[in-house]
């Protein structure tokens, strides 16, 4: 049987994404792509409101204003890319090649729900990262700077290895770039 193609992938992941997101609603899947990330949500408000929780503090607030944009969305792009460049730094680990997928999602219900469709494990996260997918689930409403690192460290472990490291390790140093992209 012949493998569909990337795009037929996507456009599935879409209405699965959006059928479990909205029943009433008939929305699109919208992306945003920075130099790191794909990010994936299904309105712009959802992403403004990712914009507004993930406040970076004065240091990388000013860093941000200080990166070239025109719009809101090229705002975004920078945090994102910023975050993920301080994460680096922080734990001193330069992929040579990163990127993954950012899922933006209302509410932690929502993460909650489809990391048990996923692993049929329930759990309390209000954002994780899918190792196997390369993609960060977040709850846009508990969404923030330490929380958004957290997953980035995670991003950042998986890309930096060519042998996964244990989970405890994994976490350690999520923990760490936590505490210390905060600064």
């Amino acid at each position: 049987m012949e493998k569909p193609a990337k795009g037929k992938w996507y456009a599935i992941w879409c209405l699965i994404f959006l059928f479990n997101i909205s029943f009433a609603q008939a929305v699109s899947c919208q992306e945003l792509q920075t130099r790191y990330a794909t990010v994936q949500y299904a309105d712009t408000t959802l992403l403004y409101d990712f914009d507004d929780e993930l406040y970076l503090g004065r240091q990388l607030g000013r860093m941000v204003k200080q990166m070239r944009s025109v719009s809101r969305q090229d705002d975004i792009k920078n945090k994102i890319d910023l975050v993920v460049e301080k994460v680096e730094t922080v734990l001193d680990m330069f992929p040579a090649k990163i990127h993954f997928t950012i899922v933006l999602l209302p509410s932690r219900k929502d993460v909650q729900r489809i990391y048990r469709e996923k692993y049929n494990k329930k759990v309390d996260h209000i954002a994780y990262y899918s190792l196997r997918e390369k993609t960060i689930y977040i709850a846009v409403d508990d969404a923030s700077l330490r929380v958004f690192s957290h997953e980035v460290a995670h991003v950042v472990v998986d890309h930096f290895f060519e042998v996964r490291p244990p989970y405890r390790i994994h976490e350690v140093l999520a923990q760490y770039a936590e505490e210390h992209v905060v600064d």
